[in-house]
Order: structure tokens, then sequence, then C-alpha cells
């Protein structure tokens, strides 16, 4: 009898696996960053959230723009041997100007997603992850084929197409030293790279269990379209390769690019960084135009 009761009370205490995930839910969403159903005096305070968002990014854009125009940018000082100051310093700058930069666009396209959300989503859905969210902002109805496609020269001199073909064309320094000349490669993973990572597609079978085709390496990263196929370079500029650039490359450029901490620092990272700026800065002029507020921020 009393191994019995042991055997009950190990039972109720004994824990339970459990596992979290987080949800959207729409009606948080209205609350928190619509205020709907709130007081006058909540809503004041929501609608000044919103605002310090739109805020913050006009904040981010300006001190991003000062930081690169203050660098001097010009055709002829692409050189590495006309450059008036240590190159490394010059990348640094560069990627600190294209972090804050990057930072006004992620303030923007989290602004969206919560707006879009809060007045058409689902009752309940999963996360966005940044990718989503990024194109969001890039279509319809906040950005139309014709206002990404009408930039003129961008503020590195080149043409929005000549940018991107050359973006994407790019190998990686670290490709060209170790393996030499390398093609349709662009940035280098180099946490997956250093740990030698490589992809493998696993396919079950009902008699063998999973079977697994050859190894890719994981650590290269090519610019993708909507489609998740290679961008086609031969084909004319268009605002879908516009937006696959930013979404796909310029996006990988915050999050892999590796430069610190090297002695002489690179002149084909500082092109890559400039190119990306400059693709990326327009967009965000775009943006954050007063015909845009009520769609991106609910201003």
């Amino acid at each position: 009898m009393s191994e019995a009761i042991g055997v009950n009370a190990n039972q109720k205490t004994r824990k339970v696996a459990t596992r979290k995930v987080k949800e959207r839910v729409k009606t948080t969403a209205q609350k928190h960053w619509l205020g709907q159903g709130a007081t006058p005096e909540q809503y004041a305070t929501i609608a000044e959230v919103r605002r310090q968002y739109f805020v913050t990014a006009q904040e981010y854009y300006k001190s991003a723009l000062y930081i690169y125009d203050s660098l001097g940018v010009q055709n002829q000082k692409l050189v590495a041997h006309k450059l008036p100051f240590s190159l490394a310093n010059r990348n640094v700058q560069l990627f600190i100007a294209y972090s804050i930069l990057w930072e006004a666009f992620n303030h923007i396209y989290n602004a969206a997603a919560y707006t879009d959300f809060a007045r058409n989503g689902e009752p309940r859905s999963p996360l966005e992850d940044d990718r989503t969210k990024i194109t969001r902002v890039l279509n319809d109805p906040i950005l139309s084929n014709l206002e990404i496609t009408h930039p003129g020269p961008l503020k590195n001199g080149e043409s929005v197409n000549n940018a991107i073909n050359r973006m994407v064309n790019r190998s990686s320094r670290e490709l060209k030293e170790l393996y030499g000349i390398s093609y349709d490669q662009t940035l280098t993973d180099m946490e997956a790279f250093l740990q030698g990572a490589v992809e493998i597609t696993e396919t079950q079978t009902l008699d063998c269990g999973w079977q697994s085709s050859p190894s890719v390496d994981a650590w290269i990263i090519k610019a993708l379209d909507s489609n998740g196929q290679p961008i086609d370079l031969e084909t004319p500029f268009s605002a879908e390769k516009y937006r696959s650039v930013i979404t796909w490359h310029c996006y990988q450029i915050r999050n892999n690019l590796n430069f610190v901490g090297k002695s002489d620092g690179s002149i084909d990272d500082a092109i890559l960084i400039i190119r990306a700026f400059c693709l990326v800065e327009p967009l965000i002029g775009l943006l954050l135009q007063e015909s845009k507020k009520a769609a991106i921020f609910d201003l």
C-alpha cells in the first residue's frame, strides 16, 4: 500500500514536457499598436509611441547620411592608393553608416508589419521573419513598381542597374583568396564557413529511411529573387530585381560582412558597402515621405 502511494506521489510531481511558441494575436496588436478600445489618455500614449517610431527612423536616416557624406565619397577615391586615410578606418565608418541606415529601415518595416497585421491580419498567426517584413514595405500598397524604378544616378554616381549587377556578380574576398576566382557567389557566412558547415537535403523513403543527397557548402550565399531562384543578370532592370537585391543581398551584408580586425582592410568591402548604402538610401527616403506615414505608422 505504501509503495502504491509513493508511485502516485511521484506521478503527481513528475514534470510534464511543454514547449512555448510565440504567435501574433490580432486583438493584442490592435490594442497595443493602434490603441483600439483604449482610454483617451492611453490612446495618446500609444499614438506617441508610433510617432516616436517614425521620428527615430528619420533620425537614423539623417545620421547615416551625415556619416556617409562626411567621408567625401567620390568616384576617383574608390582606388586604394588615392584614399587620404586608413582603408580599415574607412571601412569601419562606411559600415557604421550602413548599419545606422539599416536601423532606419528596420524601424520602418517593423512598424509596417505591426500596422498591417493589426488592420488586416488573421486572428492568430506565427511571427514573421525579417525578409517577409522587408518584402512587405517594398511592394504595393506601400511602394509601387514605378516608385522603386524612379531613382536616377545613385549617391556614388552609378546607375541603379549597374550597382545591382555589380553587387550580385561579386565574389567574396575570402573565396578569391582561398580558391581563386569564383563566380555566382556573393557574401560568405563566416560562422558557417569556420565551422565547416554544409547543407544536405534528405529524402525519406519507405524501405530505407532517410537518404541524403550530396553535400553543398552552406556558407555560400547567393542573391535570390522572390521565387528563391538566383537573380539573372541578363534580364533587364526592373523593380523586381531591385527588391530582390535589397531583400536577399543587402540584408546579408548587415549580418555577414567580415572585415573588422583585418590589418589592411579591403577596397572590395568598401565598394560593396557603398553600393548597398546607395541602393537602400533612396528607398528609405521614399518610405519616410509624408504620404507613406498612414500606411506604415498609422499616423
